[in-house]
């Protein structure tokens, strides 16, 4: 890579944080590319050829219903990735990635990623932080659209669109950011009009000039503040913490430690003294190792919670459906989108069934490919219908899914399909059929 290349990808915050031997590694496998707005870079269910990480452009992700409504889960610019299936073992997009912005990125191809990932390094470290910042985004969004007034929600989305870009000019327009925060064009333009008469904004023709910030931080609800500490938290993170995490004691080491640790305290005695004096020496010794020795266990429980804590926030509130079965096909363990997609409480998990969820043609198939995933230990996947509850009519889902090592759980992740590309239900599996997709013949 280019000097200019080089300093190019440091526009990118997670590049930047990273500790200087894995980003000079990264830099020849990073790939300088434009793109336009409008562009799509990912739909959903699309299989993640590239990561991309934004210098000047920004990119919005955006869920759509059946009927073609859409909102934006979150923005990604200079502070963050596109890609994050890539770090929670997933290899495809559940939902749709725009650019909003024009402007360049650094591209990574996924195998890449992968690799580095499985390295443990800084870029590992920053990615799952990025995530753990992208949740309380995407949560903090819920929250505001639910709860917060409109004029609230555009500034708050001005506000994180200047994040991500320099200077004071968006270029976009009322009907995208309606689509975007999922509410009626004629609320975003009333909420405009009061901005701009309090000279907050200048609007015109799909530009808008933020003339008062100040003045727009002032009337956003917590929700933006919220989100902003949490990513100044995430880029606060020095190279020590980003560093591998600490050698295990070495056995060999740990007697000249716990010598050096008395020395602070009780000089050695002199060779001349009595035996009984440097028995007691050898007792304290012993004991500041076994000290040492619980020093270091405790530290260890404490990562092993830390580490417990956040994984178990991702997997909870993760927008797919993670299911653990046993060989009978009871739920062992489900979170909160697979117990929403059901329609039952996760306290009651063990008394189902999954098949019991199973549109009935497609209930032997779906045996079958438990039975094939325990014995051959392998991941597969299969499509199948969900039968209507009344939550929710019919759904077709995508479940790809792997053993435990002694074959005796079947640990799914199930994705929602039923329609894709906007075809109706029966349209959608005819669709697939045509493709050769397994599980979907009983429906012929």
């Amino acid at each position: 890579m280019t000097n200019t290349m080089s300093e190019g990808s440091r526009q990118n915050r997670i590049l930047a944080a990273l500790l200087p031997d894995e980003r000079a590694r990264l830099e020849n496998d990073l790939e300088c590319v434009s793109l336009p707005a409008g562009q799509t870079v990912f739909r959903s269910g699309d299989h993640l050829g590239f990561v991309y990480f934004p210098t000047t452009c920004t990119f919005s992700r955006i869920a759509t219903t059946e009927d073609g409504a859409s909102v934006e889960l979150a923005m990604t610019g200079n502070d963050g990735f596109v890609g994050i299936p890539l770090v929670l073992g997933g290899d495809t997009s559940h939902y749709k990635v725009v650019v909003q912005r024009a402007g360049g990125a650094f591209r990574l191809r996924a195998d890449v990623m992968s690799w580095e990932l499985e390295q443990g390094g800084s870029l590992r470290r920053m990615a799952l932080c990025y995530i753990q910042a992208l949740m309380t985004e995407m949560a903090q969004g819920v929250l505001c659209n639910r709860h917060h007034s409109v004029d609230q929600q555009l500034c708050r989305w001005l506000l994180r669109s200047l994040d991500q870009c320099s200077g004071m000019e968006l270029d976009v327009t009322q009907e995208t950011i309606s689509n975007l925060l999922g509410v009626r064009r004629e609320g975003i333009t009333e909420a405009a009009g009061k901005l701009q008469a309090a000279g907050l904004i200048h609007y015109r023709r799909g530009h808008i000039t933020v003339l008062d910030r100040a003045g727009l931080e002032a009337r956003v609800c917590e929700c933006y503040r919220v989100v902003k500490r949490e990513y100044e938290r995430l880029f606060s993170l020095t190279n020590e913490s980003l560093a591998l995490p600490r050698a295990r004691p070495n056995p060999t080491t740990l007697r000249q430690r716990a010598e050096a640790r008395l020395k602070q305290t009780q000089p050695f005695a002199d060779d001349s003294q009595w035996d009984t004096t440097r028995l007691l020496h050898e007792l304290q010794v012993h004991q500041i190792e076994l000290e040492m020795h619980n020093e270091e266990l405790q530290l260890a429980y404490d990562e092993a919670d830390a580490l417990r804590e956040k994984y178990a926030d991702l997997y909870d509130f993760a927008p797919v459906g993670y299911f653990t079965l046993d060989a009978q096909g009871v739920i062992l363990q489900i979170n909160l989108a697979g117990a929403i997609l059901l329609g039952i409480k996760r306290s009651q998990m063990g008394r189902f069934r999954f098949g019991a969820f199973v549109k009935p043609a497609f209930l032997p198939e779906f045996n079958s490919f438990v039975e094939e995933v325990l014995r051959g230990k392998t991941r597969s996947k299969c499509a199948i219908a969900l039968a209507a509850t009344d939550h929710r009519p019919e759904v077709l889902v995508r479940i790809e899914a792997a053993s435990d090592a002694e074959g005796r759980e079947c640990r799914m992740v199930v994705m929602e399909i039923s329609q894709e590309n906007g075809l109706p239900f029966h349209e959608a599996v005819r669709a697939l059929v045509s493709t050769g997709r397994r599980g979907l013949d009983a429906v012929q």
